[in-house]
């Protein structure tokens, strides 16, 4: 459903049933957008390992709320880079390396 592959914004959530945990998986993954997910689980252990399988940039556990300081960003369609904490800083930041040999005698 188009519902299910587009990012839509607002207060809108989707509801697809599904057999198993990998199944599940497959369809979290199954679409060009990526920004965010969210899993629900008594078993937070479980939840972490299901979240790290999910390709989503923001994956919120029991609808534990996105830390400011963390990296934002989507993956695919869902736009480019990271926005906040030290690793949204690098896009403003050139980097340079500066490697010195001996000194001549």
């Amino acid at each position: 459903m188009t519902i299910a592959q587009e990012e839509i914004f607002g207060p809108v959530i989707v509801v697809i049933p599904y057999d198993t945990e990998e199944e599940a998986v497959r369809l979290a993954n199954d679409s060009a957008y990526r920004l965010d997910g969210g899993i629900w689980t008594t078993d937070l252990a479980h939840g972490v390992e299901v979240a790290r399988a999910i390709r989503t940039g923001v994956v919120h556990i029991n609808g534990a709320p996105r830390n400011d300081e963390a990296p934002f960003g989507g993956f695919k369609a869902s736009g480019l880079g990271r926005e906040h904490g030290p690793i949204g800083l690098s896009g403003y930041v050139e980097f340079k390396s500066i490697a010195a040999g001996h000194i001549a005698a």
